[in-house]
């Protein structure tokens, strides 16, 4: 694997780490009512968590270069 293939799959798995962390984070409980009962809701949106785990990897990666 050529290093740019090996820097791109630490970034996925760090991403992927950071975004399931976010997700525990800001989860919110169940819905129990509506046409979305019974499915998880967060603090924040799923764009958003994606943006910080982005922000978090792309720091992650300034400071280990």
């Amino acid at each position: 694997m050529s290093d740019n293939n090996l820097t791109e799959a630490l970034e996925i798995g760090l991403f992927e780490d950071y975004l399931e962390k976010l997700e525990k984070k800001y989860y919110g409980g169940i819905t129990s009512s509506g046409p979305d009962k019974g499915d998880p809701w967060f603090h924040k949106s799923y764009k958003e968590m994606e943006a910080e785990a982005e922000k978090m990897v792309k720091e992650f990666m300034d400071r280990n270069s």
